[in-house]
């Protein structure tokens, strides 16, 4: 056979079960047709094949995307994007200047303002009414808990000091009980629900610009765990696939609603037989948010907040699911084949998530169901061991071990023994559970392996990336967060390639440098299996190749 391309004299980390080293790969017809030494693969060369010689540069697989909201990230490109700014007066002067550019704007939506930065009730509509008091504004916070409007916008929406909060969703609110800006969790749908939809193209065109983004940090995949049914969102990436304009493995969960039942499975298996009809976008998984964020003091836990003014005496956070419905909507969901993906922040959300995956296996019998949990804030250690014994997939978020303004913030609330074993980590992979890595985008605004595989090894915020640290200089911000949890770097970098493939019921096809699979891999400019540990976050892609096509060329 001859080879379309060959890479000699590299360092081939695989990602294959025995972690295999190599010196050169050949690609053909999309696929690995050979790893192994420089001589072996200098065996399929031909006239045509074109032979790169990376001199000793590290080659591994492509990175997959486990959990990131790449539909929701079109406000950021047809909208304002706020990631980066870190306070009240930048938000607002940047608000005001899109206005300013924009002036037959009708109104403004984006995301990427710090929570930290609005502790209590969090930010006001009197301040962004200083950007625009005639334009609505709405612009969700980077984690996507909650949501903040000016005047404009919360008179488009018609709330008023008369407006109940929704189950599971909070208004905060001025003393005499009108909103004061902030929404949280599902009380940002009564402003949201106010605004027209994005259109399918302008879902393309956000899509399209994630894609070429993951493409420059090395993705093959990704996966967006908040997708609706019937929405322009899918059909954009319908469209997308159906037009030959992704060039990565597009996967989801469509999202079910808490306040219904059962009879929501039939529709969202209806959908699924409707949207898989594609080459690279599929979606077979079902999203269910079982809490909030301990930020907005909505993560749902074991033992009471410490501080939670203005809740209930002895507030354990938000129980979105009633314990009975979500039993029986993931057993019937188990029961369709779907794998299910939740959302969980506090460890009672995550005892009550595995309660639901057991009650399953127990009504429709064990499977190879790959069920996740994501986020994991915060766990209970004898829940690890369940993991495993259920096949459940720990989809962590190493980007954000680490001890930054958002810890203090948190700290405040769970008190700060709590927040300091926040963020297990090296304790699963040690348990031999399943782990992966994601970065939810854009809640983390630079999806960066690199950086996310740094920190979940250092647990220390990097130099090179620390959104939520406001003053680097700071010395406690080079503290690691609890020190024991940090990870080998190969667990760390397997987090985010073979095992994601695994999580997504790809591992056959990708997620590892092995004859036979997809051709889906990377060029990084430096060996990070050999550098100070505190450089990794500093590595960058040189290449990008999916099925063996260059797809991205620094």
């Amino acid at each position: 056979m001859t080879a379309e391309r060959v890479y000699i004299n590299a360092t081939v980390y695989t990602a294959d079960k025995a972690r295999t080293m190599a010196q050169a790969v050949a690609i053909s017809g999309g696929k690995f047709v050979y790893v192994g030494s420089n001589e072996g693969a200098m065996a399929y060369v031909g006239k045509d094949t074109i032979v790169e010689d990376v001199a000793g540069k590290l080659i591994m697989p492509a990175f997959i995307e486990g959990h990131a909201h790449y539909t929701k990230a079109t406000s950021t490109v047809v909208g304002i994007n706020l990631a980066g700014y870190n306070s009240e007066e930048q938000y607002v002067e940047a608000c005001r200047k899109y206005i300013e550019d924009h002036p037959d704007i009708k109104v403004l939506r984006g995301q990427g303002y710090l929570e930290a930065i609005f502790p209590g009730i969090g930010p006001k509509r009197e301040a962004m009414d200083r950007a625009s008091k005639d334009v609505p504004i709405v612009v969700q916070a980077e984690t996507l808990h909650s949501l903040w409007a000016n005047t404009a916008a919360i008179e488009l929406a018609g709330i008023t000091k008369d407006t109940p909060d929704p189950e599971n969703g909070r208004i905060e609110r001025r003393p005499d009980g009108s909103p004061s800006g902030c929404f949280r969790e599902s009380a940002q749908d009564l402003i949201l629900d106010a605004l027209p939809d994005y259109s399918v193209e302008e879902y393309e065109q956000g899509i399209l610009a994630y894609q070429e983004l993951c493409h420059k940090y090395g993705f093959s995949s990704s996966y967006d765990p908040w997708l609706f049914v019937n929405s322009n969102g899918v059909e954009a990436l319908k469209s997308l696939d159906k037009k030959g304009l992704l060039s990565m493995r597009m996967r989801g969960a469509y999202w079910a609603n808490p306040h219904r039942g059962v009879e929501q499975v039939k529709e969202i298996a209806e959908a699924r037989d409707r949207d898989n009809d594609g080459k690279l976008f599929h979606i077979n998984a079902v999203k269910f948010f079982m809490d909030g964020v301990l930020e907005s003091i909505t993560g749902f836990l074991l033992k009471p907040y410490e501080k939670a003014d203005g809740r209930p005496e002895g507030w354990r956070g938000d129980q979105i699911w009633d314990p009975d419905n979500m039993n029986a909507v993931v057993a019937a969901l188990d029961k369709e084949g779907f794998g299910i993906h939740v959302h969980c922040a506090g460890d009672a959300a995550v005892k009550q998530s595995l309660d639901a995956v057991e009650y399953a296996f127990k009504v429709n019998g064990k499977r190879d169901a790959r069920h996740c949990i994501t986020h994991i804030f915060l766990l209970d250690p004898a829940d690890i061991p369940r993991f495993k014994e259920l096949g459940v997939v720990a989809m962590t978020n190493s980007y954000w071990m680490q001890i930054d303004d958002t810890y203090f913030v948190n700290g405040i609330y769970t008190g700060m023994d709590r927040i300091a074993h926040s963020f297990p980590e090296n304790c699963l992979f040690a348990g031999g559970v399943t782990v992966a890595n994601a970065s939810d985008y854009p809640i983390t605004a630079t999806p960066n392996p690199f950086v996310g595989i740094e920190i979940g090894v250092t647990r220390i915020a990097p130099d090179n990336y620390h959104p939520w640290v406001i003053d680097y200089d700071d010395p406690k911000f080079h503290e690691p967060l609890w020190p024991e949890e940090k990870a080998d770097i190969r667990d760390m970098i397997d987090s985010f390639t073979i095992n994601q493939a695994y999580a997504n019921f790809m591992d056959e096809e990708t997620g590892s440098i092995e004859v036979g699979k997809s051709a889906d891999m990377i060029l990084v400019d430096k060996n990070i299996l050999a550098i100070a540990p505190e450089d990794i976050g500093t590595a960058v892609v040189e290449k990008t190749l999916f099925m063996g096509n260059v797809v991205y060329e620094a």
